[in-house]
């Protein structure tokens, strides 16, 4: 192979254009942000479950069937009524946001941010 040269290899760096949340208040409600909802293409009505792992500090979602009378409803706003979800949890009912981590089996985890608010 005399004066073949390997391709060019580029260093590339993703930029996400996406900014997938969720965030808790005090009231125990949890609100999906708009790229959440848009990627999951909800409106009010729809369900999704939540699940959540108490070392990680994390929050799990995924879609479900509308007949899933176990999931959180989805309002106008992009808000979950989760007061069952944080009366059975580990996780404290503050201000917080919770960034996208990672997906597994269908469901996007999501991360506390250090910080409450």
């Amino acid at each position: 192979m005399s004066g073949e040269t390997a391709p060019k290899r580029y260093d590339i760096v993703p930029v996400p254009v996406m900014t997938l949340f969720v965030a808790t208040d005090a009231q125990k409600r949890i609100s999906l942000s708009a790229d959440v909802m848009t990627l999951f293409k909800l409106e009010p009505g729809h369900r999704v479950a939540l699940g959540y792992v108490a070392d990680e500090r994390a929050i799990a979602i995924r879609q479900t069937l509308p007949v899933d009378l176990t999931a959180a409803t989805v309002d106008k706003r992009g808000y979950l009524s989760a007061r069952p979800f944080f009366n059975k949890t580990r996780l404290e009912a503050v201000g917080r946001r919770y960034n996208y981590a990672t997906t597994q089996d269908d469901w996007l985890v999501f991360i506390a941010e250090e910080e409450a608010r």
